[in-house]
């Protein structure tokens, strides 16, 4: 069973694009299934519906950081997502990260 309702490893605020706030893997699902057909043939936006599949059903924290980081390289491929530490994901504060 997919449990899409998990937070992304950090929320993605966007520069540009469909929506303006990504926070679960369901707001990633959602604007990958609202993006326009050209958009979504490119590879980069299959190998992140790919990740927020695989995130959803195992759970994994390491799957969902990976769903996340794909997601931001699909984002900054389109322009719509920038950020210095692009492809670094960011520890939550409220999630127990070992050190």
């Amino acid at each position: 069973m997919l449990d899409l309702a998990l937070p992304l490893a950090q929320p993605i605020t966007l520069t540009r694009g469909p929506r303006s706030h990504l926070v679960t893997l369901m707001d990633a699902a959602i604007l990958i299934r609202d993006l326009e057909p050209f958009r979504q043939a490119r590879p980069v936006w299959d190998r992140a519906a790919e990740m927020i599949l695989v995130a959803a059903e195992t759970r994994k924290r390491a799957d969902v950081q990976e769903a996340t980081r794909q997601l931001l390289t699909a984002l900054g491929h389109e322009n719509w997502w920038k950020d210095g530490a692009a492809g670094r994901i960011t520890k939550r504060r409220d999630t127990p990260f070992p050190a």
